[in-house]
């Protein structure tokens, strides 16, 4: 009776080791429950919120993870329903395709998305941008540029009425405090977005006065 119940307890550790192997397949990780947006993933959300599925053998799909590892440390930067995949991209593209870490002497600064107005569709991490305040009413009234092609670091959408987002942007310590002094002192501050490619230094005016 007792080899019988071990090899029947055997069967069944082997039955439920085979039922967990993906049948000629891989495993890919997916959310398991809704993860919003601008979600950092630690170890406690990736255990809450993620888990592995299996997917046919031979599946040529690529950007995407086999272990809730890869994803810890990262953030989403896309909305998330149960069942989809976690992929690089709405972790903000592959390891090394995103923005570099803050180098000595760099700050990273937020700006409310309003900032960018229209443009604020553009804003992606990677995505360059000057970073303009206004200042004075009427005839005294100017604008000028308070930083030239800044970085954009990370971009978070709103998560609940009332919040309107913000860009986080790479600048240098005396930047930050330019950028900062701007958002709270000046009337208005804008993110105009940079074209691809454009040198930093490409022509432009710096300051503009009412007409």
């Amino acid at each position: 009776m007792a080899l019988a119940g071990a090899a029947g307890l055997f069967a069944v550790l082997f039955t439920l080791r085979a039922a967990a192997q993906p049948p000629d397949g891989a495993w890919v990780l997916v959310a398991r429950e809704p993860i919003p947006a601008g979600t950092d993933v630690d170890e406690t959300v990736a255990a809450g919120t993620m888990q592995l599925a299996a997917i046919p053998a031979g599946a040529e799909l690529t950007g995407l993870l086999d272990s809730a590892s890869a994803a810890i440390g990262r953030r989403t930067v896309a909305h998330l329903s149960p069942g989809e995949p976690v992929t690089q991209a709405v972790l903000g593209g592959a390891p090394g395709a995103g923005p570099a870490p803050l180098a000595d002497g760099e700050r990273a600064v937020s700006a409310p998305l309003s900032a960018a107005a229209g443009a604020a569709g553009a804003l992606a991490p990677g995505v360059r941008v000057d970073v303009v305040a206004s200042t004075g009413e009427g005839l005294t009234g100017r604008t000028r540029v308070v930083v030239r092609d800044a970085e954009v670091l990370a971009v978070s959408v709103p998560q609940m009425e009332g919040d309107g987002g913000e860009a986080v942007l790479r600048v240098t310590a005396a930047q930050a405090l330019t950028v900062t002094a701007a958002l709270n002192f000046a009337r208005e501050v804008r993110l105009l977005v940079r074209p691809p490619g454009e040198e930093a230094t490409a022509a432009g005016p710096r300051e503009v006065r009412a007409p």
